[in-house]
């Protein structure tokens, strides 16, 4: 039933989205964070004593797929992403659909596929807070980028750090988001290769590591690849915005997944923030709606 356990840290793998893994705290106070594995395993784990507190690493709808199987719980979420569990329009903004088709893709997508269910936090939670659970308690990491209030959480006593999306996997970190920010997730990953543990867990991907922080400066390091490569490209004169995102620099040629899902879109809102980070930087300029390197 779980691939990890430690004190009272139990790890139910699931991560292939629409789904994640589940961090579930077996404490005197039951709690699961991102409670979107299996459904079986997490009502049979209710059924055997009731599960008190949903906590959602952040707000997309892979991490909640199950959280209306439990009413009785408490909902606990960061305060920056509680207005997307309120309204899936609101949700559905996050995807920066270009056209009426697409906004009714992603809608059916969330509330079909992903089971959607409008809830109010009963909690909202702030960086640095400690959660009590009994004998186990934890940290809230708040680590921007991904979503504005995407959190890590520091299980203190078992030296473990659940990472959510942040997830160590090789395609790199994801910051798509109509409100994901690209400084903010590089600043994130730099924090929490401080923090020292003995076992990262993410919501996806392998999900299990050491908690060696060279798994985390090599996933940092994948955005700077990805910049390389950008600044590589513009080397060879101003491109567009459509000419970058042709090119693949993420994902590759374009493709769709999840039935629909083009990932193309995602690449473009990636590079659009590299090519605004490197406009800070004073390292690319636009000229007439194209982008070239200065100097």
């Amino acid at each position: 039933m779980f691939e990890f356990e430690k004190g009272s840290i139990k790890f139910i793998r699931g991560g292939k989205y629409p789904h994640c893994h589940t961090v579930f705290v077996d404490d005197e106070r039951r709690a699961f964070i991102d409670a979107s594995s299996h459904k079986d395993v997490l009502t049979a784990i209710d059924s055997e004593r009731q599960v008190d507190i949903l906590i959602a690493s952040h707000g997309h709808e892979d991490h909640t797929m199950y959280n209306a199987l439990f009413p009785r719980a408490q909902f606990w979420v960061h305060e920056q992403d509680a207005p997307v569990f309120l309204d899936v329009e609101n949700l559905v903004d996050c995807y920066a659909p270009e056209t009426e088709a697409q906004r009714a893709q992603w809608k059916e997508l969330i509330e079909k596929v992903s089971l959607y269910e409008p809830r109010k936090p009963d909690r909202l939670l702030r960086d640095g807070e400690v959660l009590d659970f009994g004998n186990t308690h934890c940290r809230v990491i708040h680590t921007p980028g991904h979503t504005p209030g995407h959190c890590a959480f520091h299980f203190l006593e078992d030296k473990v750090l659940y990472l959510g999306d942040l997830d160590l996997t090789q395609a790199g970190p994801y910051y798509g988001d109509v409100n994901g920010s690209l400084n903010d997730i590089i600043e994130s990953l730099n924090r929490i290769a401080t923090i020292e543990v003995e076992t990262y867990l993410t919501a996806h991907g392998e999900g299990i590591f050491d908690g060696d922080p060279s798994y985390v400066t090599r996933y940092l390091g994948i955005i700077e690849e990805r910049e390389e490569r950008l600044i590589d490209f513009l080397s060879g004169g101003a491109k567009s915005l459509e000419e970058i995102t042709e090119q693949g620099i993420i994902y590759g040629p374009p493709r769709v997944v999840a039935g629909f899902w083009d990932l193309s879109l995602s690449e473009k809102a990636m590079m659009k923030k590299h090519l605004e980070r490197l406009k800070e930087q004073g390292r690319v300029v636009v000229d007439n709606g194209f982008f070239l390197l200065a100097g």
